[in-house]
């Protein structure tokens, strides 16, 4: 795998471990009170990528976890007029919230949609570390998860998404979940990585 051994010719402490968008609304079983619960891969997906992350900062790497915080104030007229979404993530609540306790010494930022790239505080975070390498997992897939892998092709850096760090709902795993799961094995076989814990072992050596 070429971009793997990209990857781990990188120093650790000029890679960021970025995971997305781990928060209530998209992980807590509580978002559903009774009915059956449909975030039950992505809880579990947060869970290994926060021991990843551990594992991984210990190593050197940096840790990012982006937080999407809907506030219509902060959206253009347009994207105001096709939002759909308002509930999900809304400024002050707790579903906004991360799922997950950011380990010791990560950052923590905030978007105001579906791409981080277009957070400035996120640019600056990795601008601020000299990062040259990424290792993205999150949630969703089918969005904040892609528009993460597509602008990091797009702006040069490398690297990695390993499979079992990101997710999307249950109920997408035959349909669209699993179509961007295919995009990333058939376009991109080289970023796709099965067992993140090879990382860490190669970072061990």
């Amino acid at each position: 795998m070429e971009a793997a051994a990209d990857m781990f010719s990188i120093d650790p402490r000029r890679v960021a471990v970025v995971l997305i968008d781990f928060q209530n609304d998209f992980c807590s079983p509580e978002v559903f009170q009774d009915r059956p619960a449909t975030n039950t891969h992505n809880a579990a997906a947060a869970a290994r990528a926060n021991e990843f992350a551990f594992s991984a900062h210990r190593r050197g790497a940096h840790v990012i976890y982006t937080q999407q915080v809907f506030d219509p104030s902060k959206l253009t007229e347009r994207q105001r007029s096709i939002t759909s979404s308002g509930e999900l993530c809304a400024a002050g609540t707790w579903g906004a919230e991360l799922f997950l306790e950011p380990i010791p010494g990560a950052a923590v930022v905030t978007k105001d949609r579906f791409d981080c790239w277009q957070s400035a505080e996120f640019v600056r975070c990795l601008d601020a570390h000299g990062i040259d390498g990424l290792i993205i997992g999150g949630v969703e897939l089918v969005c904040c998860v892609l528009y993460a892998v597509l602008g990091a092709a797009e702006r040069g850096y490398r690297y990695l998404v390993p499979e079992h760090l990101v997710s999307g709902q249950d109920t997408g795993d035959e349909t669209d979940n699993r179509a961007v799961r295919d995009w990333l094995r058939f376009n991109q076989p080289e970023n796709l990585i099965e067992d993140e814990n090879e990382i860490l072992a190669r970072w061990s050596e």
